[in-house]
């Protein structure tokens, strides 16, 4: 019986820190597309004037990415073509983190 106690709080840690990754992963993604100059679209604190793209996502939103699908999450690679190498690969790393946060039920 304490085994299986251990190892339902050794996987409650992996949970919330799997969680803190990917809401730091979410931070770090934000200031890179501001960065880039998506916030002149997505981000209502620069500009509401471009309904069709604060539809897909809003960079002042606590969870900007909720309403992309984990189709069009990896399309954001597609905006940073001429960014950074390691502005990339921070956003590749968010996208997925993202995508298996939303593939794993207990997240």
């Amino acid at each position: 019986m304490r085994i299986v106690v251990v190892i339902l709080a050794l996987c409650g840690v992996a949970a919330v820190a799997a969680e803190r990754n990917v809401l730091a992963g979410r931070e770090e993604a934000r200031k890179v597309l501001k960065g880039r100059g998506c916030g002149s679209c997505h981000d209502t604190a620069v500009s509401a004037e471009n309904a069709a793209a604060l539809a897909v996502y809003d960079l002042q939103e606590d969870d900007w990415p909720k309403r992309m699908s984990d189709q069009r999450l990896p399309k954001l690679m597609g905006r940073l073509r001429s960014a950074p190498a390691a502005d990339r690969k921070l956003v590749k790393r968010f996208i997925e983190a993202e995508l298996a946060a939303r593939a794993d039920p207990r997240q």
